[in-house]
């Protein structure tokens, strides 16, 4: 086909070849400098019920809009409808050009991956403002038409429970259902708390990895594999997240290591559609016991690098502790063995906390020793309080379902939480940041803000290890 667009003298032309037309409503067309398009009186686009999309129950095709064939000449059909869509409320918004079907429909994967992209992963509804071109098309040429503006309003798929790792990592494999190496999740809501992390070991060279979510397994599609943005193998150590079927790559993960890293860990945010990769370079070890019926390992990390582990959990009973996370393989875990002492003595005695409570644990691998400091009380301290540690008011309890201590109270910028009544043990900000939530320290941790003004907020203090100590507030 010749395609003569852009010039509605063009368009006058065919119309004139074809002498036994009536024409005059065509004779003096408006022109749109920007599109080089023409319109025609009464010829526009109408939104159709499926310009409203929910991707939490939309089909796989929508109708998006109508356009009436019979304000057309005869001999004309319509051909290429497409849509210039600009994100709404976008500063600097970018335009994207969307092919219809000549019927109008669209895939809605289409404007959900869109969303995703341009929004982020919050299934809110999202309002994208479309112009509609369309060919006029009649022996063999075409003309561009201008036929109006519609909106789409798109309300993204819901973030999934569950992500796992996929990749050339020890323990998965390349596949869109591998499900073997799960990302850890607190059990609120995925939208009251959408980050997932996971420890996950490295070898020297390159690794490569991406991650998938219920829907990819559901699909067992590659296209709806998790990828960095910046493209294949260009993640840096931060970074935007979308689904391949966005990207013209498979925009894999590439960590690579020359003996700096033991283990990454890999912090997802769904909510902001944001990755994290952080090197660690030192083995973690895990605690398991009676607490989880055997069942979970527990971390604990070596913040200094120097074999002195430590991490914090509740205990019930008997525990052991363990190189290797999972149940699984028990090579190399160790046992009692009198005076606080540990070995890898084969079937030998577990470890028993003094009580059930939650406890400070601690490793040291140079002495083969461990130790337990009961946490009896965490304080939330700081200006709202006048800094006392040992308010009773500001103590916090511990939620075994959340697996979180909890208080909520007012609060005001400059605060901390310290054990036992005293300062010997507190978190506050990691890196001198006091915005560090997601990763609070105890050594030398700054004085936290609050993140939405002065006000009551339910405290929510999640504590594991060096690097994962956390702290959700959901102002009330």
């Amino acid at each position: 086909m010749k395609f003569v667009k852009y010039l509605a003298i063009a368009f006058a032309g065919v119309l004139m070849a074809s002498c036994d037309e009536d024409f005059n409503d065509w004779a003096s067309p408006i022109t749109n400098p920007e599109e080089e398009a023409i319109t025609i009186p009464g010829y526009t686009a109408t939104a159709a019920e499926g310009a409203v999309i929910d991707m939490a129950n939309a089909p796989a095709t929508v109708k998006v809009l109508t356009l009436d064939g019979d304000a057309l000449p005869e001999g004309f059909t319509l051909e290429n409808i497409r849509l210039k869509a600009t994100p709404e409320g976008v500063e600097n918004a970018q335009t994207y050009e969307i092919d219809l079907e000549n019927d109008g429909t669209v895939e809605t994967e289409t404007f959900n991956t869109l969303t995703q992209k341009v929004f982020g992963l919050r299934p809110l509804q999202r309002t994208f403002n479309c112009k509609v071109f369309v060919d006029a098309v009649k022996d063999g040429q075409a003309v561009l038409i201008n036929a109006g503006s519609i909106q789409v309003k798109v309300t993204p798929t819901p973030i999934s429970k569950h992500f796992y790792l996929i990749g050339g990592i020890e323990g998965t494999s390349w596949s869109p259902t591998e499900t073997a190496m799960p990302f850890n999740h607190s059990d609120k809501d995925v939208y009251d708390d959408p980050v997932f992390t996971l420890t996950f070991p490295v070898n020297e060279g390159e690794n490569w990895f991406a991650f998938i979510d219920d829907v990819t397994v559901e699909k067992n599609d590659w296209a709806y594999v998790f990828a960095c943005a910046e493209g294949n193998g260009k993640n840096g150590e931060t970074g935007k997240i979308c689904r391949r079927n966005a990207i013209d790559n498979e925009g894999s993960f590439k960590v690579t290591v020359n003996g700096d890293a033991k283990y990454v860990k890999m912090t997802i945010n769904l909510m902001d559609g944001t990755y994290k990769l952080e090197k660690i370079n030192f083995a973690l070890y895990y605690e398991i016991g009676n607490e989880s019926g055997w069942k979970t390992t527990n971390a604990l990390c070596s913040p200094k690098l120097d074999e002195n582990y430590q991490g914090y959990y509740w205990l019930d009973g008997q525990f052991k502790f363990k190189p290797q996370a999972g149940t699984d393989d028990w090579t190399g875990d160790l046992e009692f063995a009198g005076d606080n002492k540990v070995e890898d003595i084969p079937n030998g005695p577990n470890f028993t906390a003094p009580k059930a409570g939650f406890y400070q644990i601690n490793l040291d691998l140079n002495t083969n020793t461990y130790s337990l400091v009961a946490i009896n009380s965490i304080t939330c301290v700081g200006n709202h309080n006048k800094w006392d540690q040992k308010d009773a008011a500001q103590h916090m309890t511990y939620n075994a379902t959340e697996g979180c201590w909890e208080l909520t109270t007012d609060l005001t910028d400059g605060f901390k939480f310290a054990v036992n009544d005293d300062w010997k043990i507190s978190w506050g900000g990691a890196d001198g940041n006091p915005e560090a939530y997601d990763n609070l320290s105890q050594f030398d941790g700054k004085d936290l803000k609050v993140p939405n003004g002065d006000g009551k907020y339910k405290i929510q203090l999640y504590l594991s290890y060096e690097g994962a100590n956390r702290v959700v507030l959901t102002k009330q």
